[in-house]
C-alpha cells in the first residue's frame, strides 16, 4: 500500500515531455546568464574530439605524466578573446607531437640514453682506476645446497672459524670482567659476574632487540649446552632482570675499560702496524642521540630541552653520547669509547639545571683517553663542531696530531685564506680520480692561531667534480663539491692523499657505525633499562659487541664469507647455526681445545 506522503510522479497523469521541456529552459536561462562558462565546455568537448582524433595515429600507450591539462581563464571584468585566453587545441597538440617525449618509444628512448650516459660515466671511471672497492658482492641468487649435509658442512666450516676469532678475542675481555667489583651480597649469588657479562655481551653479538629476547632466545637447552661446549666456564645463563640489577650498582666505565683491553691486545700484538696513518692511531669522533622521552621524568641525570610551538610546547628529556672509534683505510670501525652528556642537578651550582655541551663532553673524553694511551701517537679525526681553539689547544697539549673539519661560512677569515690558495691546487700525480671523482687539492701552512698565538696550523682544502645522469633529460651533468679541514701536520704533495683520503675522509666509517647501532639490529635507540647507570652499562656491552663483530668480519677465515654473503647474511647464518641443532655436541667440544689466530685482511 502506498504512503500518503508518496508523490504521484509515476502516476498515469505524469508528462514526462513537459518536465524535459522545463529542464531544457532552466539550462538555456543558465547558459544565457554564464556564457563564458559554456563557451569554456563547449572548447573542452571540442577539444576532446581533437585529442581523440590526433591519438589514433599514436601507439597504444598510456599518456606520459608531462601531457599538459587545459586550463580555461576565466577574467573578472574584461572577456578576453579565445586566442588570448588559450592557444587553440590543435596548436597544443602539433607542439607536443614534436616534443621527443611524445614520439614513439619515447619511454625507451630514455631508458637508453639514461644507461648510454651511466656505461659512459663508469667506462671513464675504470679509465682513470677510481672505482670503489665495495666491502662485499653479495649474491642475489637461490640457494646452492644440494643436500642437508652440503649445507651442514658449510654451516660447520664458518661456525668453525667464528669460534676461532672468539677464542683470540675473549680470553682478554673475560679476564677484564673478572676484576669488577661485584655489587651483590656474597650469600645471594647464583650466577658468577663473568657469566653475567658474557651473557650480555653475547646477547648484543647475536643482535638480541630487547631483554624479553634475551631471555626468550638465550635461555633454550640447545643454547646453553653449545655455548656451554663453547665457553666453559659458562655454568648456567641468568635473567636479563638479573643483569639489569647487576649494571645499576656497576660503574659502566668498568665495561668500557674491557674494551680498551682488547684494543691494547691488538696494538701490542701489532694487529694495527700496517693500518696507520702517518704513523698514528686513527680515532675518529662524533656525537649521536641515542633516545628522547617527552614529559615523563626518567632520570635527573638525563639532558632536557623544550621542544614544540608557542601552542605546544613541552620539555622533552634526551640521552645525547659522544662517540669515539677507531676507523682505519681498510673499512674497520671499532668501537673505542663512548662519553654521554649529562644535566647538573646541583641547585647551588646550576639553579637552572645547566647541561653538557659536546664540547664539553668531548674534552672529558680525551681526558680518559689520555688516561688509558699515554705514550701513544693517536690522530683525531672529527667534525667541524669540534673545530674550536679550546679543543684545537687540548689536542696539542696531550701531543696528539689531528684533522678537523671546518666550515667556510663559519670560520671566514680561515675561509678567506684558503680560498687565496685555490689558484695552486694539485692534482695528485697518477691518481686523478678517486672513489669515482676527480679531486684537486690546495692547501696553506704555518698559520697562527690559539688564544696566545702559539697554535700552529695548516688548512687544506678538497674540490671534487663527478658527473651524473639526469633521470628525466637523460643528459650527463657536471657536478661540484669542496671541503675543507684545519690539521696539525704539514700538508704535502707526499701526504695530503694518505692524510685526507685515507685518514680524515674515514669519518664516515663512524657514521656508519652508529648508523648500524641503529637500524641494523642493535637496538641503539632502546632504553634496555631506565637508570642511567644500568643504561651505560647496556650501552657499553652493545659497543663491545659491535666491536667483536666488526674485528670478525675483517679476519681473514670470515672475510671470505662476507664477500659473498654480506654481512648481516652471515651473522645470521652463525646464529641460526648456533642456536639450533645442526651440529652435534661433540663437535663443539672439539672445537673448544682447537688453536686459534687472529690474522687482519688489510686491504
Amino acid at each position: 500500500m502506498k504512503s500518503k506522503n508518496a508523490r504521484d510522479d509515476c502516476s498515469p497523469s505524469f508528462d514526462l515531455n513537459k518536465r524535459v521541456r522545463e529542464c531544457d529552459d532552466m539550462m538555456t536561462q543558465y547558459w544565457n546568464e554564464n556564457p563564458d562558462l559554456l563557451e569554456a565546455v563547449k572548447e573542452k568537448k571540442e577539444t576532446a574530439k581533437i585529442i581523440a582524433e590526433l591519438w589514433k595515429g599514436f601507439p597504444k600507450q598510456p599518456a606520459p605524466l608531462l601531457f599538459p591539462k587545459i586550463v580555461v581563464a576565466q577574467p573578472k571584468d574584461a572577456k578576453p578573446s579565445l586566442t588570448e585566453r588559450t592557444l587553440s587545441a590543435l596548436d597544443r597538440l602539433n607542439q607536443l607531437k614534436q616534443s621527443p617525449l611524445l614520439q614513439w618509444g619515447w619511454v625507451d628512448n630514455l631508458k637508453n640514453k639514461i644507461n648510454t650516459g651511466h656505461k659512459k660515466i663508469h667506462e671513464n671511471i675504470v679509465a682513470n682506476y677510481g672505482e670503489i672497492t665495495h666491502r662485499t658482492n653479495a649474491h642475489n641468487r637461490k640457494c646452492t645446497f644440494q643436500s642437508v649435509e652440503e649445507e651442514k658442512g658449510y654451516r660447520a666450516n664458518l661456525l668453525q672459524d667464528q669460534i676461532r676469532a672468539w677464542k683470540k678475542l675473549l680470553p682478554s675481555l673475560l679476564r677484564k670482567f673478572s676484576q669488577i667489583p661485584d655489587p651483590r651480597k656474597p650469600g645471594r649469588i647464583t650466577h658468577k659476574k663473568t657469566v653475567l657479562m658474557l651473557y650480555g655481551l653475547l646477547a648484543f653479538v647475536f643482535k638480541i632487540s630487547s631483554c624479553r629476547e634475551m631471555n626468550r632466545e638465550l635461555s633454550s637447552t640447545v643454547v646453553f649446552n653449545q655455548l656451554k661446549s663453547i665457553f666453559t666456564n659458562i655454568d648456567s645463563l641468568p635473567h636479563a632482570c638479573t643483569l639489569t640489577r647487576f649494571l645499576e650498582k656497576t660503574n659502566p666505565q668498568d665495561i668500557e675499560e674491557a674494551n680498551i683491553y682488547l684494543i691494547r691486545d691488538l696494538i701490542r700484538n701489532k694487529k694495527f702496524k700496517k693500518l696507520l696513518i702517518n704513523g698514528c692511531l686513527p680515532v675518529t669522533v662524533d656525537g649521536a642521540q641515542k633516545l628522547y622521552r617527552d614529559g615523563v621524568l626518567q632520570d635527573p641525570r638525563w639532558c632536557e630541552r623544550v621542544v614544540g610551538g608557542e601552542d605546544n610546547k613541552r620539555k622533552q628529556q634526551y640521552v645525547y653520547v659522544i662517540e669515539a672509534n677507531l676507523t682505519f683505510k681498510n673499512g674497520l670501525s671499532i668501537p673505542l669509547m663512548s662519553e654521554f652528556l649529562y644535566r647538573n642537578t646541583n641547585q647551588f651550582d646550576a639553579p637552572d639545571g645547566k647541561q653538557d655541551s659536546e664540547t664539553t663532553a668531548f674534552e672529558r673524553l680525551a681526558l680518559r683517553l689520555k688516561r688509558y694511551f699515554p705514550r701513544l701517537k693517536l690522530m683525531i679525526l672529527g667534525d667541524a663542531m669540534f673545530s674550536t681553539t679550546g679543543i684545537m689547544e687540548l689536542l696539542k697539549a696531550s701531543q696528539w696530531e689531528f684533522i678537523i673539519r671546518f666550515s667556510k661560512k663559519q670560520l671566514k677569515s680561515l675561509a678567506k685564506i684558503l680560498n687565496s690558495a685555490k689558484k695552486y691546487s694539485f692534482q695528485i700525480p697518477g691518481q686523478s680520480m678517486y672513489r669515482e671523482r676527480y679531486q684537486t687539492f690546495y692547501w696553506e701552512n704555518n698559520l697562527h692561531d690559539g688564544f696566545s698565538g702559539d697554535l700552529t696550523i695548516h688548512l687544506v682544502g678538497c674540490m671534487e667534480h663527478y658527473q651524473e645522469v639526469n633521470k628525466l633529460t637523460g643528459e650527463i651533468e657536471d657536478k661540484y663539491s669542496e671541503r675543507a679541514w684545519i690539521s696539525s701536520m704539514p700538508i704535502s704533495d707526499d701526504n695530503v692523499h694518505e692524510l685526507i683520503n685515507l685518514g680524515a675522509r674515514k669519518k664516515e666509517l663512524v657514521e656508519d657505525s652508529i648508523n648500524t647501532m641503529k637500524n641494523r639490529g642493535c637496538e641503539y635507540k632502546h632504553a634496555f633499562a631506565y637508570q642511567l647507570n644500568a643504561m651505560q652499562g647496556f650501552h657499553y656491552l652493545m659497543r663491545l659487541g659491535l666491536a667483536l663483530n666488526a674485528i670478525s668480519e675483517f679476519s681473514k677465515v670470515i672475510k671470505k664469507y662476507v664477500k659473498s654473503l654480506g654481512c648481516s647474511a652471515t651473522m645470521k647464518l652463525i646464529k641460526s647455526t648456533l642456536f639450533n641443532p645442526w651440529l652435534s655436541q661433540e663437535w663443539y667440544e672439539v672445537q673448544s681445545k682447537q688453536y686459534s689466530q687472529l690474522c687482519l685482511q688489510m686491504e
